[in-house]
């Protein structure tokens, strides 16, 4: 029910419209007047609300899916030191309320739940995570105390304007949000939780079409008031801090462009103009603020700059330059994505740690929207599953998540056409794609279905190949010394119809004994002669109880490329003296399949991919080298 009474201060007429509702502003003298049961109490007058671009306004109504329909019935001005936002209560038609959280351009609506067990203020931690129960697990992205600096319309807390106000923001899996309020104390108040939504999403109907503008100087021109050079602002509502493009003092843009640094010069000039144009990821992004930053390891500066972009629809997203290489930085929900000293995964892909460092602002210009100051210094760790990298950035107030996608330096001269050519590129950039890894995967099933098929034809023709052209069985005679001339024989003609390698096969039933064959296959109508030899060996035994064996009785031999034609065989058998076998079996088969050339055939089909994976190593012992976990130190290489 509304409750009705008088301004304490200046006796008007003030309504709380929502019964939970605890402060109200008065509309006509602007105190601060709270509910003590009965009574009101007069906190005393607040500050004027900060001048914001905010589109909302006390008093327009909506409606949200899953909600009774609202009105904006308040408005909480909080500010840490560094920036101002605004937090707009929604009153709903059962008593019941939400907040709604306007910062950045972005607008995110939370509604409160039950508080299940968290830590208290002093021992939550950025980049920790808490479960809230039945709406999952988060993580703390931020644990800041604010400042209750001005407020509108009634609030639904009893909190003198200037008092402090705690809180942790954190994100949650599916893209959730929520806030834990720690009022002025260590021990949590409530928790909010929902999600970014748009004002369309909320039904607001009356809204402003547009921002109201930065207010001019002093009524001037719009200038640099260390410098006089003009400033042109291309995101005037959602733009906190201005480094001016002409002497680099940095300037707050939310209070009359007060100067916050002095500076007589621009240190670091981007290589293309501030509020240049240019297409990327399918959006025309403005590019409005450059920064320098770097990292220092064994005292050296490893430095790279990063291009602030905006659209009014998307609105921000980075092109970092490092060495030539650029990537396309996009923020990315924390809930959604996981990170430890190891490893890191987002949206199913894993990321493996690539550096750890702490990232210094070295240089600023144009606009930015947050208070970035010159030596600000954030811990950051990388996570590469190129052309992807995911970092993490920690204060100890703040944590952020984003996704690199590497760009080839074309892609970006094209997007923006500045003028002359790409910076040469330096090394390996740590998300940066093997050149080679579209042909990659191609090249190897291309020589698997090769070596396949080789192995096949080779199985095929071992079974089904190979020809005899001759088989004969020749005895020793009794009494013939070994070696002697006696112990020759010649073999009948035969043909040989194909031309083609020749598998020569000795047989013979030799036990603890020998036969070596000394043999030639001469070609009657040229006399060309191929020569071979095989031998046979198989000796056995028993030896302390356990028997013994080695050779056998078959033995192979082959002569690499035999023309067809009609033949004979020159035998000359040798054996051991006082042993002589009874006999021994030739065979021959022409066009044999041998092993060795299917190996040799497979091995020169994976030169190839093999190569490429040399080379693919060979990049990958580059990249690492640059990073916390080399391959091997003091690896270096040309680029593949």
């Amino acid at each position: 029910m509304p409750y009705q009474a008088s301004c304490p201060q200046c006796g008007s007429e003030i309504v709380f419209s929502l019964g939970a509702s605890l402060l109200k502003i008065c509309e006509h003298c602007g105190s601060a007047v709270a509910r003590k049961g009965a009574d009101l109490a007069n906190y005393g007058k607040v500050a004027d609300l900060v001048s914001t671009p905010s589109l909302l306004s006390l008093g327009l109504r909506g409606g949200y899916s899953g909600a009774p329909p609202f009105t904006l019935l308040g408005r909480l001005q909080l500010s840490f030191g560094s920036g101002t936002w605004d937090e707009w209560l929604l009153g709903f038609r059962d008593g019941n309320w939400a907040w709604l959280s306007e910062s950045q351009g972005k607008f995110h609506y939370m509604g409160q739940a039950p508080l299940p067990p968290v830590p208290r203020f002093e021992e939550i931690r950025v980049g920790a995570t808490v479960d809230l129960g039945a709406q999952g697990t988060f993580v703390v992205t931020e644990s800041r105390e604010g400042r209750f600096v001005s407020g509108a319309g009634e609030l639904p807390f009893d909190v003198a304007p200037g008092s402090a106000m705690r809180y942790a923001d954190l994100q949650g899996p599916g893209g959730q949000f929520a806030t834990i309020d720690y009022g002025s104390g260590s021990a949590a108040e409530a928790v909010y939780i929902g999600r970014e939504v748009t004002l369309d999403d909320l039904g607001i109907k009356g809204a402003k079409e547009e921002p109201a503008p930065l207010q001019a100087v002093k009524g001037e021109a719009l200038g640099c008031p260390q410098c006089g050079g003009p400033l042109e602002i291309r995101a005037p509502d959602q733009t906190q801090r201005i480094a001016c493009p002409y002497c680099g003092s940095l300037l707050d843009a939310t209070k009359d462009l007060m100067v916050i640094e002095v500076m007589t010069s621009v240190e670091v000039q981007p290589l293309f103009p501030l509020g240049a144009k240019g297409r990327l990821m399918g959006v025309q992004w403005t590019f409005i603020g450059f920064m320098e930053r770097s990292v220092t390891v064994d005292y050296v500066r490893y430095a790279w700059r990063e291009y602030l972009l905006h659209d009014p629809r998307k609105g921000f997203r980075w092109l970092v330059e490092s060495k030539g290489h650029w990537s396309f930085v996009e923020p990315i929900h924390a809930g959604d994505a996981s990170a430890s000293l190891s490893g890191a995964s987002y949206g199913g892909e894993s990321f493996k740690h690539f550096q750890s460092g702490f990232a210094r602002v070295d240089s600023v210009l144009g606009e930015f929207y947050w208070a970035v100051a010159r030596g600000d210094t954030t811990e950051s760790r990388d996570y590469v599953a190129p052309p992807r990298m995911l970092s993490t950035e920690e204060t100890e107030s703040e944590t952020t998540y984003s996704l690199a996608t590497y760009l080839e330096p074309e892609q970006v001269w094209k997007a923006f056409n500045p003028k002359g050519k790409p910076p040469e590129r330096i090394g390996i950039a740590p998300n940066q794609p093997w050149p080679h890894a579209a042909e990659m995967g191609p090249v190897w099933l291309t020589a698997l279905g090769l070596a396949a098929l080789v192995v096949l034809l080779f199985v095929a023709i071992s079974v089904t190949g190979g020809k005899q052209v001759f088989s004969a069985t020749f005895s020793i005679p009794n009494r013939v010394l070994p070696g002697s001339p006696e112990a020759a024989v010649f073999s009948e003609p035969f043909e040989i119809d194909r031309s083609g390698n020749i598998e020569v096969r000795l047989e013979a039933p030799v036990a603890n004994s020998f036969v070596y064959v000394d043999g030639a296959l001469i070609n009657e109508t040229t006399g060309d002669v191929d020569e071979f030899d095989a031998e046979v060996t198989y000796y056995h035994g028993v030896e302390d109880g356990e028997s013994w064996s080695e050779g056998g009785t078959h033995a192979r031999a082959y002569m690499s490329r035999v023309p067809a034609g009609r033949y004979v065989l020159r035998l000359a058998p040798q054996w051991e003296v006082g042993k002589p076998p009874i006999s021994y079996a030739l065979t021959l088969r022409s066009r044999v399949p041998r092993l060795h050339q299917a190996l040799l055939a497979i091995l020169l089909i994976f030169v190839w991919p093999l190569l490429l994976f040399w080379r693919k190593m060979r990049f990958e012992s580059q990249r690492w080298s640059e990073s916390d976990h080399p391959w091997m130190s003091g690896s270096s290489g040309d680029d593949e």
